[in-house]
């Protein structure tokens, strides 16, 4: 056969197996709020307390495992959905000089970039914010494939003052301490 003609017929079967290739590709898209979970972690007068939101939501959500980089994601946690553990606690969040519920309903995270580490690790720089107040922040996570679905893991800590999480005789930190501690187990389908 002439070159001439082995050339282009190299190419387009190299075109079209990679773009067979990329049509299996996963890409999820979609957070399964049912099976992911949000928690949190604080000192209060030396003690450790924990707590949770049941109600999260992606209004963006992109991650293909093979582009990383490209990830996009926007997560609003709905704060009336916080569970610290007792309701008086509960009560005392919804208050103005703690989370504000009639001002802001939201707390929200909007990635800005996504860099790839070694091991399977990951760091997604985005946007926090809570009571009006935005602060970047770099979150690191694993990812691992289980099947159709995607798993995310990870944790990071943020000052509560940065956000004016408790105003007011609230700013002592000997009561409850300045670092917030967010883990979570985010789960996303294709």
């Amino acid at each position: 056969m002439n070159a001439s003609i082995l050339r282009p017929l190299a190419l387009a079967t190299a075109l079209a197996l990679g773009t067979l290739g990329s049509a299996n590709a996963a890409e999820y898209t979609s957070l399964d709020a049912q099976a992911s979970t949000l928690t949190f972690g604080y000192s209060q007068m030396s003690v450790s307390m924990d707590g949770s939101f049941s109600q999260i939501k992606a209004s963006e959500f992109s991650f293909d495992p093979e582009h990383p980089e490209a990830a996009k994601v926007a997560i609003e946690i709905t704060l009336a959905s916080i569970d610290a553990g007792y309701e008086e606690a509960n009560a005392e969040l919804e208050k103005d000089e703690w989370l504000a519920l009639g001002q802001h309903p939201l707390a929200t995270f909007t990635s800005k970039q996504v860099k790839v580490l070694a091991n399977g690790n990951y760091q997604v720089i985005g946007d926090l914010a809570i009571k009006g107040n935005i602060k970047e922040v770099t979150v690191p996570f694993t990812f691992k494939e289980d099947g159709n679905t995607g798993i995310f893991e990870g944790s990071f800590t943020f000052q509560r003052a940065d956000f004016a999480v408790g105003d007011g005789q609230w700013k002592d930190f000997s009561i409850v301490a300045n670092d917030i501690e967010i883990k979570f187990n985010i789960v996303a389908t294709q």
